[in-house]
C-alpha cells in the first residue's frame, strides 16, 4: 500500500509537470519529468525491499536512474528521457519481483512455521506415545511380576504338598509292630488227702482195733499269667 502510494506520488508530480502547457512543450521539461518519475519509482522499489529480494532489478534501475540524472545535469534531453524511462522500468520490474519474492518468503516462512508446529505436535505425540508405553511396560512388568510371585508360591505349596505325600508314604510304607497281651487265668485247685492213725492199746484180749481215718483239704489259689505277642504288620 505504501509503494502505491509512492508511485501515484511521482505519478502526481509527472501529471502537474506535463500538465503547465508552457512547460509541456518544452523538452527539458519533460526529461525533469521522467526523471522524477523514475526517481520515485526506484524510491518505492527501494522501500518495498528490492535491494533485498530484487538486488539485480533493483542495481539495473538505481543505474539507469544516475545515468539519467546525469545526463539531465549535462542537459542531453534525449538521452535523460530514455534513461529515466528505462529506470522506471527497471524499477517496476524490481518492485514487482520484490513483491513476488516477499510473498514467496512469506509464504516459506508460514510453511516453515506450520512444519515447525506439526513437528513439535508429532514430537510431542512421539514423547506422549513414550510415556504412555513406559507406563504400559510398567504395569506390564509388575504383572508379570505378580504371576511370577504367584507361580512362585504354587511351586512351593506343590514342593511343600509333594514332601508330605512322599513323608505320608514313607511312613504308610514301614511295618507297624502292634503288641498283643494275652492273659490266662488258672482256676483254683483244691485237692484232699486222707489220711488213717492207729491208736496202740494193750489189751488182754486180742481185740479188732478201730482205725481213724483224717482227711486233708488243699487249696491252690488261682493264679494268671500275662503273654505279650507283638506282631508285626506291613502296609497294603
Amino acid at each position: 500500500m505504501r509503494n502505491f502510494k509512492l508511485l501515484m506520488r511521482g505519478a502526481a508530480v509527472a501529471a502537474i509537470l506535463v500538465a503547465t502547457p508552457s512547460l509541456a512543450q518544452s523538452r527539458i521539461d519533460r526529461a525533469r519529468t521522467a526523471v522524477a518519475e523514475a526517481t520515485a519509482k526506484v524510491e518505492a522499489a527501494q522501500t518495498a525491499g528490492a535491494e533485498r529480494f530484487a538486488p539485480e532489478s533493483y542495481a539495473r534501475a538505481a543505474e539507469s536512474l544516475r545515468t539519467a540524472k546525469d545526463q539531465l545535469a549535462r542537459d542531453h534531453r534525449d538521452s535523460t528521457i530514455n534513461e529515466a524511462r528505462r529506470a522506471s522500468g527497471l524499477a517496476d520490474q524490481a518492485l514487482a519481483e520484490a513483491e513476488s519474492h516477499k510473498q514467496d518468503a512469506m509464504a516459506a516462512e508460514r510453511d516453515a512455521r506450520r512444519d515447525a508446529q506439526a513437528t513439535a505436535a508429532a514430537e510431542a505425540s512421539e514423547k506422549a506415545a513414550a510415556q504412555d508405553a513406559a507406563v504400559a511396560a510398567q504395569t506390564d512388568a509388575q504383572a508379570a511380576n505378580a504371576r511370577a510371585d504367584v507361580a512362585t508360591s504354587a511351586a512351593q505349596s506343590a514342593a511343600a504338598d509333594a514332601a508330605a505325600a512322599r513323608a505320608a508314604a514313607t511312613a504308610q510304607a514301614q511295618p507297624v509292630a502292634t503288641t498283643i497281651e494275652t492273659t490266662t487265668t488258672q482256676p483254683a485247685a483244691t485237692r484232699s488227702y486222707s489220711s488213717s492213725s492207729t491208736r496202740k492199746t494193750t489189751t488182754v484180749k486180742k481185740k479188732a482195733v478201730p482205725v481213724k481215718k483224717t482227711t486233708t483239704t488243699v487249696v491252690k489259689p488261682a493264679t494268671s499269667t500275662t503273654t505279650k505277642t507283638t506282631v508285626t504288620t506291613a502296609p497294603q
